[in-house]
């Protein structure tokens, strides 16, 4: 199942390469898209698939838990992903302090280098993200924990997935500030 499974996910458009391990140590499906895909589109072919092999349920209940997506207009950071040949570049900036990390190309491990670079310019003790999904409805749902409390941050997928990933670390951190900078590219 996984060879077929791999060809189909590969021949659906904007995708640029797949590798599916449904039962190793590290089992998934990893899909890069390409640089000028349409990632929405792209995305629920990719659900509609693994629903269809069975991979996936169709369509799991709704349930709404947590903040307004309208949440990104407080978030007082500015913040860039950018893919680079060996994962991404994960950059946080306010006006005076700007970090940045380079990380492996994987959901979480982009999250963790957005909250670490997040934590440094803000000032604030980093925590360690222990999850990172999509659920049917198109929100990205980001866990994380200091040690002693848990967080949990989400957003709707629908403005873009850095915007969606800065909405969800701001509940995570519970960080909301005065207006939206966005970096430059």
């Amino acid at each position: 199942m996984t060879s077929s499974l791999a060809s189909r996910l590969g021949d659906i458009p904007g995708v640029a390469s797949v590798v599916v391990d449904l039962d190793g140590f590290g089992r998934g499906i990893d899909v890069r898209l390409e640089p000028d895909a349409d990632e929405t589109a792209v995305m629920e072919k990719l659900r509609a698939l693994l629903a269809a092999y069975g991979v996936r349920r169709d369509r799991q209940p709704v349930m709404s838990v947590g903040r307004s997506p309208d949440t990104f207009n407080y978030v007082d950071v500015a913040v860039a992903i950018t893919p680079i040949e060996s994962g991404a570049r994960v950059e946080v900036a306010t006006n005076s302090v700007k970090s940045f990390r380079i990380v492996a190309a994987t959901p979480l491990s982009v999250a963790q280098g957005l909250a670490d670079a997040w934590c440094q310019v803000i000032g604030k003790v980093p925590v360690e993200i222990t999850a990172v999904s999509i659920e049917d409805d198109r929100r990205l749902i980001v866990t994380a924990s200091d040690g002693e409390n848990e967080t949990r941050g989400e957003a709707d997928t629908s403005r873009g997935w850095v915007e969606s990933l800065t909405v969800a670390m701001a509940g995570v951190l519970n960080e909301r500030g005065s207006g939206l900078r966005r970096a430059a590219s």
